[in-house]
């Protein structure tokens, strides 16, 4: 039997290359007249900023630009924002970047419209406990890696000074640009752990307790196109099929665990960012692996559907083999497209340990549709800073 469930999308998605230029048309059918155009210094550097606010200042759309993003947005750069969009009487926001550009603009639109009160009470608004008084402002996002999938999610991931950790403020899009070809600079590096960002949104949809055959459906799409198109990115990043393909998969991927959702991996990754500030798609990459082997233990043929999308070849029908082999296919994926081990990065074990209290305390790991104890997380970290 099918499992029941609940799945749509938030947002409305632009999809292709050259959708930039809608950005002016979309944000007058937003209703906004001046908009603070969001991004950070690589986006700046690029020259990609001046080119959307042209088009949108095209479509009498005023523009007061901010690059002051920061790596895993720190709520003081979401005040400083604030501050910038009060001053200014700005009426709406677009985000132009990569996960951290997004998750910064939709705590900017949240918190203009609530105030920067909401910063210091994350929990209860992520829990449902409270609500907004007022609807956060119009939001556009336009990312420019293939990873995140922030721009079709209800979260912005932010650092909170008070809770020191990284958490989700509840805010989506109005609106999502996915143009392929503002990811065709993006260096390998980068094009290799944002698109294993993607890879693990999509492995962690499939056990998480929300999950849904929409969601399922959503998620193996996503591994096999990333299996397919990641390592021809990696090796030349001026192939636009590779590129528009990997810019699909991660919105794909953004919707499908925007319906189901991530879990004790990505409460790992959170932890780990934030203690050793390492990206947030290498953390991910590499603890997928240990994911993959602990979510066979309920959902085996899931996980031999995974591990056969990325080339395993498992028959057998015993959980923890399953699990070991579709472990293995990734763990190879991991190191073919160049993600180099935690041991490889310098860390020792006790670090990458400093993480299971952190994680233990974190409200997404028991999203995991299984049992989680501390044991099952000293576990993954464990066999994630093992490997090899």
């Amino acid at each position: 039997m099918l499992k029941a469930g609940e799945y749509k999308q938030i947002a409305p998605v632009l999809f292709g290359s050259g959708m930039i230029e809608e950005a002016g048309k979309k944000a007058k059918e937003l209703g906004v007249s001046h908009i603070l155009l969001v991004c950070d210094d690589g986006v700046k550097k690029t020259g990609l900023d001046a080119r959307a606010a042209k088009i949108l200042e095209g479509d009498n759309v005023k523009v007061t630009q901010w690059s002051g993003v920061q790596t895993d947005c720190p709520d003081e750069t979401v005040e400083e924002a604030v501050k910038i969009v009060t001053d200014n009487q700005v009426d709406g926001i677009i985000g132009i970047g990569g996960g951290s550009v997004l998750d910064t603009a939709k705590a900017i639109a949240a918190t203009a419209a609530n105030g920067i009160g909401i910063l210091d009470d994350i929990i209860s608004y992520l829990a449902g406990e409270k609500q907004y008084e007022n609807h956060p402002l119009p939001l556009m996002l336009v990312p420019t890696t293939a990873g995140t999938g922030s721009e079709s999610t209800f979260v912005a991931v932010v650092t909170s000074s008070r809770l020191d950790a990284k958490i989700g403020l509840p805010c989506s899009a109005d609106c999502a640009i996915v143009d392929p070809e503002l990811t065709m600079t993006v260096p390998p590096y980068v094009t290799a752990f944002t698109g294993l960002d993607a890879l693990s949104h999509a492995n962690e949809a499939l056990a998480e307790k929300k999950n849904t055959p929409h969601s399922d459906l959503l998620a193996y799409e996503v591994i096999r196109i990333v299996k397919e198109w990641l390592p021809v990115a990696v090796a030349d990043g001026s192939n636009k099929e590779a590129r528009e393909n990997l810019s699909f998969a991660s919105n794909l991927a953004g919707i499908a665990f925007n319906e189901s959702g991530v879990h004790i991996g990505h409460a790992c990754a959170h932890a780990l960012g934030h203690l050793h500030h390492i990206p947030h798609g290498v953390c991910c990459a590499i603890l997928t692996p240990a994911v993959i082997r602990l979510q066979a233990l309920y959902y085996p043929e899931k996980m031999k559907q995974l591990g056969n999308l990325l080339g395993a070849e498992i028959v057998s029908d015993d959980p923890e083999e399953i699990g070991r082999k579709a472990a293995e296919a990734v763990r190879n994926f991991v190191k073919e497209v160049g993600i180099p081990s935690l041991k490889e990065q310098g860390f020792t074990k006790e670090q990458i340990m400093e993480a299971l209290p952190v994680v233990e305390h974190d409200p997404l790991a028991y999203a995991f549709d299984g049992q989680v104890t501390e044991d099952v997380i000293k576990n993954l970290l464990e066999y994630a800073y093992n490997e090899e």
